[in-house]
């Protein structure tokens, strides 16, 4: 009777509170084939929502994953937990908000840092713009999604296997710093700055702390059209005292198209410097992404210039297709040749309810349009297929 009794209390006390919970879960099935290896991953993501209607929310999510691998075997299939974007936010009134757990960063180019980091921001409007500033951890994260790999140890570190060690499983630790400035100039254009700071905590032998610099202004001339033109330093500093200068160069153009379709073109042009020297070393991404979806290459030291095409044809259905070529900034005694190749790729997406969508993309990456030696003429093939169902 007692439990009965405490139970009607709970359901009376949280029921004007129950509009304020959500949960539920993203299955995702993916296939990929690139290079004559066949994968296939099956993640599972659960997540949980709460907001008490006065500033307060909390997002919590984590992925499950099961991959089968031909280049590691069918037989022992990767089982991998990642937890996602979890997040407590707070908003203090209508022009400050904190913003504490493992979210979402990317700096104001998208050269240096992106993807998920533990750690807090704090951001607030003033008659001047918007400022924000953020400090994250990255000792905590998972090494194969984080790619963190800014030394010859980070690389070492980062192919160890963790299946006997679990201190293997996590990225390279490191203690980010970021304030940024983001101010409207007008109706026409906007004006973004920040100043990261990277520490390097491994206490590996080899270590290598950076400071990055950057500003990107957005014009619109038109309504149909926006041109983005960006600058970067790089300060770094490694454990033999040597001090470094890099810089990177990014330009964009993107236009809606007089059709009847809802689509757009773009024009992209990236460059960071090269290596010419200890005093000018090349740029040092912190997260090592690769630029093309097939040209495995980072922007460390790298120049592409792409177009984009996107469109989309119906509600339900999105097309993306992209054309890229990468140059090498950069001379290598021991491989000749500046030009990498080309990359073509094409998407599919399709998502007719809400909680249902698939994807397939295909493309290649054409070494023999280019002339380093270090990769012969056959063509990189890449197809991948997913679907994915919310509930």
């Amino acid at each position: 009777m007692k439990r009965l009794l405490v139970i009607f209390i709970l359901l009376v006390f949280t029921a004007g509170f129950a509009y304020s919970i959500d949960f539920g879960l993203l299955a995702d099935q993916k296939i990929e084939v690139e290079d004559s290896i066949f994968s296939y991953t099956a993640g599972f993501t659960p997540w949980f929502s709460w907001n008490n209607g006065k500033g307060m929310s909390l997002y919590l999510s984590g992925n499950l994953s099961l991959k089968y691998d031909t280049g590691i075997g069918w037989s022992k299939p990767a089982l991998i937990f990642d937890l996602t974007r979890s997040a407590f936010n707070y908003r203090i009134n209508q022009e400050m908000s904190l913003e504490a757990g493992r979210i979402n960063y990317t700096d104001t180019l998208g050269f240096s840092a992106s993807g998920l980091f533990d750690g807090v921001r704090f951001s607030t409007d003033t008659s001047i713009g918007n400022f924000n500033a953020g400090i994250f951890y990255t000792g905590l994260l998972y090494k194969e999604t984080a790619k963190i790999l800014m030394t010859a140890d980070d690389i070492v570190n980062y192919v160890k296997l963790w299946d006997d060690d679990i201190g293997n499983y996590f990225a390279s630790q490191r203690l980010l710093a970021a304030v940024r400035w983001d101010k409207p100039l007008g109706e026409s254009s906007n004006l973004y700055a920040e100043v990261l700071t990277q520490f390097d905590l491994t206490g590996n032998t080899e270590t290598l702390n950076s400071q990055y610099g950057m500003a990107k202004i957005e014009l619109f001339p038109t309504s149909k059209l926006m041109i983005t033109t960006g600058a970067l330093f790089e300060t770094s500093q490694n454990n033999n005292g040597d001090f470094g200068l890099t810089f990177g160069l990014l330009a964009q153009l993107k236009t809606e198209l007089p059709t009847p379709l809802n689509d757009s073109l773009g024009l992209t042009i990236k460059f960071t410097s090269a290596s010419t020297s200890d005093a000018f070393p090349a740029f040092t991404p912190i997260n090592s992404i690769p630029q093309g979806a097939v040209f495995p290459g980072t922007l460390a030291g790298l120049a592409l210039i792409g177009l984009d095409y996107n469109a989309r044809i119906t509600s339900s259905l999105f097309a993306d297709c992209a054309l890229r070529y990468f140059i090498r900034t950069y001379n290598d005694p021991s491989s000749e040749g500046s030009f990498h190749g080309g990359e073509v790729w094409a998407s599919l997406a399709w998502q007719p309810f809400d909680d249902v969508r698939g994807s397939l993309g295909v493309g290649a990456f054409f070494p023999v349009l280019g002339n380093v030696d270090i990769y012969d003429s056959a063509v990189l093939f890449k197809l991948t297929a997913s679907l994915s169902l919310s509930f």
